[in-house]
C-alpha cells in the first residue's frame, strides 16, 4: 500500500519544494497536495500564474522521485458573503481540480457543502450538495480526476458541541456516494471524524465497503476533539481499523492528516519527526499485510 502525507505544515516551514525534498528524505511514496492556501485571495493559485507554479511543483517533485497522489481543495471561505459561492468557493473548487491535474494526482478530496446547520435541514443539505457536486462532475471528467467526498462533523449551535454533519455517519456517506452513482465520485473517510460524532472507524469502514471507499485521511483523536495528531498517541483502536481495511480489501492509498504532530518540533529537528510519521505508517501497513495474509 502506498504512503502518503498531506504536506501543508511542512510546505508552511519550508516552502513547497522544501517540503517535497524532507518528505522524499523521510520515505514517503507519494504526497497529498494541500491547497487550503486557496482560501487566502492573494495566493499564487489564485492568480494567473496558476499552471507555472502548479508545473514547477510537479517538475521538482518528478525530479526527486516523488509522485503526488491526491490533493485536497480548499474549503474556508467567508460564507457571510451571500455571493460567495459562485464569486469564490466554486471557482476555486474548478481550479482546484485543475491543480490536482497539473501535479498528476488522481484523486481530489472535496469537502461537502455544510456551512449551515444540519440538524433539521439533512435533506435540504443532501440535495445542495448533489446539485454541488454534480456541477463538478463536468470538471471532473475534463481533468481526469476523481472526486473524493470526505465524512464531517460541526458545531451544534445551541449545546457548543460535536455533532452530525454531511456524510458523517458511514450510513449516509454510502447514500451520498450512491447517488452520485459514477465513478468519479468515491469516499475518503477521515478516520479521526469518525469518533467525533460516536462511530467507530472500523465500522464506518465495513459500511462504505470496498467499492466506495478508495482515500483515507489519516489521524488519531481522543473522541472529543478535532487534534489531527499522529496514530497510537490519542484513543483510536489502530489494530481493528487495519483488521477492517484488510476485511474490505481495501485498495487504495494510505495518505496522513496528521500534520498536528509536526509544530511541536524546532525546524531542524522537524525532519527527524516526519521520518517517524514514515515509520509509524509503515508499521500499520505491515498489520494490514498481516490481515491481508491471514483473510486468504
Amino acid at each position: 500500500m502506498i504512503l502518503s502525507s498531506q504536506n501543508g505544515n511542512l510546505v508552511a516551514t519550508y516552502g513547497q519544494e522544501g517540503a517535497i525534498d524532507v518528505m522524499k528524505a523521510a520515505g514517503y511514496d507519494a504526497i497529498d497536495m494541500s491547497l487550503f492556501c486557496m482560501s487566502n485571495d492573494a495566493d499564487i493559485f489564485n492568480s494567473d500564474a496558476y499552471k507555472t507554479r502548479a508545473l514547477e511543483i510537479k517538475a521538482h517533485a518528478d525530479k526527486v522521485g516523488i509522485p503526488f497522489n491526491q490533493s485536497h481543495v480548499p474549503f474556508t471561505f467567508n460564507w457571510k458573503n451571500p455571493n460567495e459561492y459562485e464569486e469564490r468557493f466554486f471557482p476555486r473548487q474548478i481550479r482546484g481540480l485543475e491543480i490536482t491535474a497539473l501535479v498528476g494526482a488522481k484523486i481530489a478530496i472535496v469537502h461537502p457543502i455544510h456551512y449551515f446547520e444540519y440538524k433539521g435541514h439533512e435533506e435540504e443539505m443532501f440535495e445542495r450538495n448533489m446539485e454541488f457536486y454534480r456541477s463538478l462532475l463536468p470538471y471532473a471528467k475534463e481533468y481526469d480526476v476523481k472526486i473524493a467526498l470526505e465524512n464531517m462533523w460541526q458545531i451544534d449551535r445551541k449545546r457548543k458541541i460535536i455533532s452530525d454533519d454531511a456524510c458523517s455517519r458511514a450510513v449516509d456517506f454510502a447514500r451520498y456516494v450512491d447517488a452520485l452513482d459514477d465513478e468519479h465520485f468515491v469516499a475518503c473517510l477521515d478516520l479521526g471524524h469518525c469518533g467525533l460524532i460516536g462511530e467507530e472507524a472500523q465500522d464506518a469502514i465495513r459500511i462504505l465497503g470496498h467499492d466506495r471507499l478508495k482515500a483515507l485521511h489519516v489521524h488519531d483523536n481522543d473522541y472529543r476533539s478535532d487534534v489531527h495528531t499522529l496514530p497510537f498517541l490519542s484513543h483510536m483502536d489502530w489494530e481493528e481499523i487495519m483488521k477492517a481495511l484488510a476485511d474490505i480489501k481495501y485498495d487504495g492509498e494510505f495518505t496522513f492528516e496528521a500534520d498536528n504532530f509536526l509544530p511541536h518540533f524546532p525546524k531542524d529537528f522537524k525532519p527527524a519527526a516526519v521520518k517517524f510519521m514514515v515509520e509509524t505508517g509503515r508499521y500499520l501497513i505491515s498489520r494490514y499485510d498481516h490481515y491481508i495474509d491471514q483473510n486468504n
